[in-house]
């Protein structure tokens, strides 16, 4: 099969109109929650532009936008926030959580400070151990982390956070199994129960 080949460079697309190359795939989102130390309201944002970078020390990233460019990049509240408050919680999500992760993008800290996005979607912070931000009850999975590095690349500035505590719903059981092509993780759970975790672990090519 013939490739297709699209020559990418910095220019910005008219609004309303995509970019040629595909940008970032769909990936499991996480919730990043970060304290506002001015106002005490925590924040929440949504973002798939996040990743694993070392594991000794053990490290992530997470991309924030800081130009407005089209409607889906646009400049973060949360931006300032980590600046400022030099920790955050990465909090990953079910899919029973999909509503509360769409309302938290679409509610906006840079157009108004006062917005308290755990009171708007229903969700719960919980205090950090070690790190001042809070992170959310309702997700199985809460990596606390503190910034040691921002990196500027353009449109996104990267936060380098040291992961230094980690709560789950649970013991994570040793191993790891796959199932129908997902890896899964399994949380014993105090009540006897186990919280199953699983992630898709590649594309699915679905026609040709």
């Amino acid at each position: 099969m013939a490739k297709v080949y699209t020559p990418h460079d910095r220019s910005v697309p008219p609004r309303g109109q995509e970019f040629d190359t595909p940008g970032f795939l769909p990936v499991t989102p996480a919730l990043i929650s970060v304290l506002d130390e001015e106002t005490g309201i925590p924040n929440i944002m949504p973002s798939v532009g996040w990743g694993w970078l070392n594991r000794l020390p053990f490290y992530l990233g997470v991309a924030v936008s800081v130009q407005e460019i089209t409607g889906d990049y646009f400049k973060r509240g949360t931006h300032e926030l980590l600046r400022r408050a030099r920790d955050f919680a990465l909090n990953v999500p079910t899919d029973r959580l999909r509503e509360a992760v769409s309302a938290c993008g679409r509610l906006s800290r840079a157009k108004d400070a006062a917005v308290d996005k755990f009171k708007e979607t229903g969700l719960t912070p919980l205090p950090g151990k070690r790190i001042k931000s809070p992170h959310i009850a309702e997700c199985p999975i809460n990596y606390e982390c503190k910034v040691r590095e921002v990196v500027s690349l353009g449109s996104h500035d990267v936060f380098l956070g040291e992961v230094v505590g980690c709560f789950t719903d649970g013991v994570v059981r040793p191993g790891r199994s796959s199932a129908k092509g997902h890896s899964r993780i399994e949380l014993a759970r105090e009540d006897g129960g186990t919280t199953v975790l699983e992630f898709q672990g590649m594309v699915h090519l679905v026609s040709e």
